[in-house]
C-alpha cells in the first residue's frame, strides 16, 4: 500500500497543473521505487557522500525511520526523496555521539535529502524537509538535526542553529555544519 499525500496547499509546487505527491516509502513498495531513488542518489552525491542501496534499504526497513519520496504523477515519476531516522542510528556520523541529545531518542537525524538536478531550485527539497518535520512531530520527535554544507542553509528557508562544523567532510574538501532544525509549532 502506498501512503501518499497530495501537496495541494502549496501552490508554488506545481508543474503544468500537476501537484507533487509525497509517498511514504515502505518495504513493500521499495522495489518499485528503488531504481528511481538510486538514480537520484547517484546524480545528487559524489561517491564519498552517496549512500549504498543497502544503507537506503536499512532506512526504509527501520521502524523508527522516515523515508519519503516526491513524485510528480503521472509522467515524471519520483524526482526526490528524504531519509531520516533516530539520531542513535547514526553513531558513525561525525558529531552524532557528541550531540547532548544522543541516547535520549528524541531527535531524528536527516541522513539525506536529494532532488534530481533538473528539478532543483523549485522548492522541492524544502517541501520534503517540511513534510519530514511534520511526520517527525506526529511521531513525538522533539528535535531534528542534519549536516548541511556551510553557506547553503539560507537557501533552504528553514531556521537552523549551527552546533558544530566539520572541514573536509568525507574527503570532499568542503565544510559541513551539524545543525539543529527549528521545528515549527
Amino acid at each position: 500500500m502506498i501512503e501518499s499525500k497530495d501537496m495541494t496547499n502549496n501552490n508554488e509546487l506545481q508543474l503544468h497543473g500537476e501537484r507533487p505527491e509525497v509517498i511514504t516509502v515502505t518495504p513493500s513498495i521499495w522495489n518499485g521505487l528503488r531504481s528511481d531513488i538510486l538514480k537520484i542518489e547517484h546524480e545528487s552525491f559524489s561517491s564519498s557522500l552517496a549512500d549504498s542501496e543497502k544503507d537506503l534499504r536499512k532506512l526504509v526497513d527501520s521502524p523508527t525511520g522516515i523515508f519519503l519520496a516526491l513524485s510528480l504523477p503521472p509522467s515524471y515519476g519520483v524526482i526526490g526523496y528524504i531519509a531520516a531516522d533516530l539520531l542513535e542510528t547514526f553513531s558513525n556520523i561525525p558529531g552524532a555521539t557528541d550531540d547532548p541529545h544522543f541516547g535520549k531518542r528524541d531527535t531524528i537525524y536527516v541522513a539525506s535529502v536529494a532532488v534530481l538536478p533538473n528539478w532543483r531550485g523549485r522548492g522541492f527539497g524544502t517541501a520534503l524537509m517540511r513534510e519530514c518535520l511534520q511526520v517527525a512531530s506526529q511521531k513525538g520527535i522533539e528535535r531534528v538535526t542534519t549536516h548541511i554544507e556551510t553557506g547553503s542553509v539560507t537557501r533552504t528557508g528553514l531556521a537552523v542553529k549551527v552546533l558544530n562544523s566539520f572541514r573536509d567532510w568525507y574527503g570532499t574538501g568542503r565544510t559541513f555544519d551539524y545543525v539543529e532544525i527549528v521545528m515549527e509549532a
